[in-house]
């Protein structure tokens, strides 16, 4: 039996978060579906993915860790709450061990509690700007990033932040040939630039040779960045990500949601 057939996976939205419950099997083959899955819901930006435990059953203890594993790959990039939903009702041993998952992910015994604890994530500071497919893109993106740097308090990164989105966008007219979104999150003074677009293929890792040698693209973001990488997402594109601390001590994490459109 295929592991897509030992574990299925539904999805619904319920207000702006994402509501994943898989039901099966999860072991060592189907953890690994699982992982992908969530990943991508996270790199579409919802306010929070909230996983309901109610239909899972445990192969080994030791493969609830899968949801430990997604919050360690993409807490440098998403930002976003991954909650996980058990109830008093469950097995003993997913209790037990969904007890032990909760000192790194919040769990809840149930849905509403899960949806109302999203208020109380740590406050942010987060703004999103379309993009075309077009050579003034760049251009359009360094400007925005810079503002927003302003506005923000964090001049200090102002300029790697420019540097980096420039070469983001770049990469997205050059490469991918689609419309993107850039987004620009301030959070615990980690400024995170992202750049989804609607192309799958993912960035090449540069070596320190080629970076060396070319001194362009992505090795300029490796450069002046803490962290970077790069996920797919649920869409079918892929979302390109990098950190930059913030030193600023006036730095203001308050809640801006707005979109603005580049073209």
């Amino acid at each position: 039996m295929s592991s897509a057939a030992r574990l299925r996976i539904g999805v619904r939205s319920v207000g702006e978060a994402v509501v994943v419950t898989p039901s099966g099997i999860l072991d060592v083959a189907t953890a690994p579906q699982l992982r992908t899955f969530l990943t991508k819901q996270l790199a579409e930006q919802p306010a929070a993915v909230i996983v309901m435990l109610h239909d899972i059953v445990l192969a080994k203890a030791y493969t609830l860790g899968v949801f430990t594993a997604v919050a360690r790959q993409t807490a440098q990039w998403s930002g976003l709450p991954l909650i996980l939903v058990t109830s008093r009702h469950h097995d003993h041993q997913l209790r037990l061990h969904s007890a032990v998952v909760a000192r790194f992910i919040p769990v809840f015994d149930n849905l509403a509690s899960a949806l109302a604890s999203m208020n109380s994530s740590p406050v942010r500071q987060l703004t999103r700007l379309r993009l075309g497919p077009e050579p003034a893109s760049p251009g359009v993106a360094r400007r925005f990033v810079a503002a927003t740097c302003e506005l923000w308090r964090c001049e200090d990164v102002a300029e790697d932040a420019v540097a980096i989105v420039s070469e983001l966008v770049a990469n997205v007219v050059r490469h991918a040939g689609t419309d993107a979104v850039l987004r620009l999150e301030l959070r615990r003074q980690l400024l995170t630039v992202a750049i989804s677009d609607g192309n799958p293929s993912l960035p090449v890792r540069p070596s320190t040779e080629d970076w060396a040698e070319n001194g362009r693209g992505l090795g300029i973001v490796r450069a002046l960045s803490t962290g970077w990488g790069a996920n797919r997402t649920i869409s079918g594109g892929k979302i390109v990500w990098a950190t930059v601390r913030v030193t600023t001590p006036s730095a203001r994490p308050t809640i801006n949601n707005g979109w603005r459109n580049g073209r």
